[in-house]
């Protein structure tokens, strides 16, 4: 198993949970999410492991409240930048990962829905 900091799976998790289902980002195209996680994960401590035991005892600590109200908080700081910020134009799909705007519905060509 390669080196790798264990966060990012679990960041990943609570992103994709905690906002992107429930459509809690104005934006959910891939470069708005992974600008969220880069400035998520750069404010948070890496967790790296090299084994599958090490991945389950950070998983395990991930229990600890303290660490999950952290993770959180920096989602959301981090939603925030890049909200007020964002690093696509208009050609990159903004919205939801299928290109439409976060909170639209489909409608048909006269408006309706």
């Amino acid at each position: 198993m390669p080196v790798h900091n264990v966060l990012e799976t679990l960041v990943r998790t609570v992103l994709d949970e905690a906002f992107v289902k429930p459509s809690r980002l104005p934006c959910a195209c891939p470069r708005c999410l992974d600008d969220i996680m880069a400035l998520a994960l750069s404010r948070l401590p890496p967790r790296y492991v090299a084994t599958d035991a090490g991945t389950l005892y950070v998983k395990a600590a991930y229990m600890h409240p303290q660490l999950q109200l952290d993770v959180y908080q920096e989602l959301l700081r981090a939603a925030e930048v890049v909200a007020a910020h964002p690093h696509h134009g208009p050609e990159a799909g903004a919205g939801t990962p299928d290109g439409q705007a976060a909170g639209d519905a489909a409608q048909s060509p006269d408006g309706s829905p």
